[in-house]
């Protein structure tokens, strides 16, 4: 469905300098509600991201920046102002993400509609399923090895052969002409070792690196720029490394997307069997809305063997908010938010 405009006001995106985007899109925002939903004289909220219209006959929220995970905003957003339903517009410059926030919308028992903004028009998003994880396009084995050997984690995901240190990468393969084995935290670490050491021989020069990161990826060191970094995954690394108790069957997972930067807010995934239950555990820290979202739209991806009967969101105590529990109950697969303490007894 479309719902012209009327020559009124539109944002055109990704003309515009960072200062005045926000007013244009309160402008753009306020036309939609009234043509869209006929609301009127309701203040346009900023907030991180985004801004929305509330009104008790529906929220109107504008994603602006990673709509696909921005969508826990929106959703914890539309229950606190308890309004009837939540439509979401997706602009211009993300059109390519409006099929996965479509998807991730149909996750929750909520009535949410997905909106991408084309030229003067809204049209409805249809959902689409997200793709399966690419295979390694070379043979992994001579790099598992050289990794393993030097004492860091091998990890695959998306196609991308990774070394790990308590969830910090150390190393990566890259093509360069052809696949090389990469040392450094990073891309940038990784093109300043390359210009120092130039080819030096990768289980040398990685076996150093495994040993400096081993000295701050413990709970016990002094704060550093290194155990900063990828701390959800150092969270999944914490409890899939503990040898203290018993621990069930349980596997780690990349996220349906592909990751962006170390230092991007991304939930690390694990999946646990015990009993014949399969739970999906999505270990995340600080206050990140957008990990429910990943975590519902991870359970139902078909790289799943099994079904999954229980989502689980981990988070640190300081953390544990009332909000991730308002919406954790909107969920349409079960889902509870447990902190790192309560996880030991599931």
């Amino acid at each position: 469905m479309t719902s012209p405009l009327r020559g009124r006001t539109v944002l055109e995106t990704g003309t515009v300098g960072d200062d005045r985007r926000p007013a244009l899109i309160a402008a753009a925002l306020q036309s939609l509600a009234r043509d869209h939903r006929n609301i009127v004289g309701v203040p346009v909220v900023p907030f991180p991201g985004g801004a929305g219209i509330h009104d008790p006959s529906g929220s109107f929220i504008w994603l602006d920046e990673q709509p696909e995970r921005l969508l826990g905003a929106a959703i914890a957003l539309h229950l606190r102002k308890a309004t009837s339903r939540l439509d979401i517009v997706v602009p211009d410059i993300h059109r390519e993400l409006a099929p996965a926030v479509a998807r991730r919308a149909t996750q929750w028992n909520i009535p949410i509609e997905v909106f991408s903004l084309d030229g003067k028009s809204l049209t409805t998003v249809d959902p689409q399923p997200a793709a399966a994880e690419r295979d390694c396009e070379f043979d992994i084995d001579q790099f598992r090895s050289v990794i393993s050997e030097a004492g860091a984690e091998v990890v695959i995901e998306h196609g991308v052969l990774t070394g790990e240190v308590a969830g910090l990468e150390v190393c990566r393969v890259v093509f360069e002409d052809e696949w090389r084995l990469r040392v450094g935290v990073g891309s940038q670490d990784r093109e300043a070792f390359q210009m120092l050491h130039g080819d030096a021989p990768s289980l040398d020069s990685l076996v150093r690196v495994v040993e400096f990161v081993q000295t701050y990826r413990r709970s016990t060191a002094d704060p550093h720029p290194l155990n900063r970094l990828s701390p959800e995954r150092w969270m999944r690394s914490t409890y899939t490394s503990a040898d203290s108790r018993e621990l069930p069957s349980c596997t780690q997972m990349s996220g349906v997307l592909p990751r962006g930067s170390m230092s991007d807010a991304s939930p690390a995934f694990a999946v646990t069997q015990r009993d014949g239950v399969t739970r999906l555990l999505a270990f995340t820290t600080g206050t990140d809305l957008g990990a429910v979202v990943d975590a519902a739209d991870h359970a139902e991806w078909s790289a799943h063997q099994d079904e999954v009967s229980e989502i689980v969101v981990v988070v640190d105590g300081r953390n544990r908010l009332p909000v991730l529990d308002a919406i954790a109950e909107r969920s349409v697969k079960p889902m509870r938010i447990v902190s790192q303490s309560e996880l030991a007894s599931l």
